[in-house]
């Protein structure tokens, strides 16, 4: 669901003077709703794509824009405080620890409450293309088929020979991942054996879910960046299907969801007016 992650985060663009020329320059006209230069640039900085896909995202956001007004789909602000109430409980935090949370990382409360309603409306017309197309039924022979061509995915392990790269700087462990040879001064290195029945199940997944030999992506562990360089797995066991299918079964329905939304909006687009003015 790469590309409807990507879609949900809602950026809040703020305009300064000295970006009056990109903010002027019109790229794109789609049914007479333009898409800046500067809206472009906003989002490839901030997602850190690239500026192509940046306009891929804004182009299908002025569609689905357009299908939740036509369909007059809206979010109240019940369902507005629900969403915040459950990502909270989530996070084992009330509604006031989860604000303050936000305040902290510098996110206003009410645009916070805005991105949420847009997102709740678009989940809403994902919702209603999917009631309104038929899907093709997943039965038990597709569940086994994956499991079986994906079996590297469905093996667990007992223990795990780790080394682990810790630093206040997350490009230092990037460049040792490119480099293994490195060794900058920031980086503290550690081995370390892991054993799957006293260790965090989230490292434990992220290692199972790691080949012997390969690096796992750099990620922020308190206040430290911290890498896990895989040295070994230690009892190795595949885990049954039938402990696996409804996990495979979730999968296999999100592609399929993420296909019939994707095809909906592509063919949408094929029929829309849409006017290239300037190359981002």
């Amino acid at each position: 669901m790469k590309l409807l992650s990507k879609l949900l985060i809602v950026t809040t663009l703020f305009i300064s003077n000295t970006s009056a020329g990109l903010v002027d320059g019109i790229s794109v006209i789609i049914n007479n709703e333009p898409i800046t230069l500067y809206e472009i640039y906003k989002y490839s900085q901030k997602l850190k794509i690239s500026k192509k896909e940046a306009l891929d995202i804004l182009i299908r956001q002025k569609l689905e824009d357009a299908q939740i007004k036509k369909l007059k789909i809206d979010a109240t602000s019940f369902e507005v405080e629900k969403y915040i109430e459950n990502i909270a409980a989530k996070n084992g935090i009330s509604v006031f620890e989860f604000f303050e949370v936000l305040k902290e990382k510098g996110i206003d409360e009410d645009e916070y409450k805005k991105d949420i309603k847009t997102k709740i409306k678009r989940d809403k017309l994902y919702r209603h293309i999917l009631t309104s197309k038929s899907n093709s039924k997943i039965n038990e022979k597709d569940l086994k088929r994956y499991y079986q061509k994906n079996l590297n995915n469905f093996i667990v392990a007992k223990e795990f020979k780790t080394v682990v790269y810790q630093s206040p700087n997350k490009d230092s462990l990037e460049k040792i991942k490119s480099n293994p040879m490195l060794k900058p001064a920031d980086v503290t290195i550690e081995e370390k054996l892991f054993k799957s029945s006293n260790m965090d199940k989230n490292l434990e997944s992220l290692l199972n879910n790691t080949k012997s030999g390969e690096f796992t992506p750099v990620f922020k562990l308190e206040d430290k960046f911290t890498m896990f360089y895989l040295k070994e797995k230690i009892g190795i066991k595949e885990i049954p299907f039938e402990r696996v299918k409804d996990y495979i079964y979730s999968l296999l329905k999100s592609q399929q969801d993420e296909k019939i939304i994707n095809d909906y909006f592509e063919k949408l687009k094929s029929n829309v007016d849409i006017k290239v003015l300037r190359k981002p």
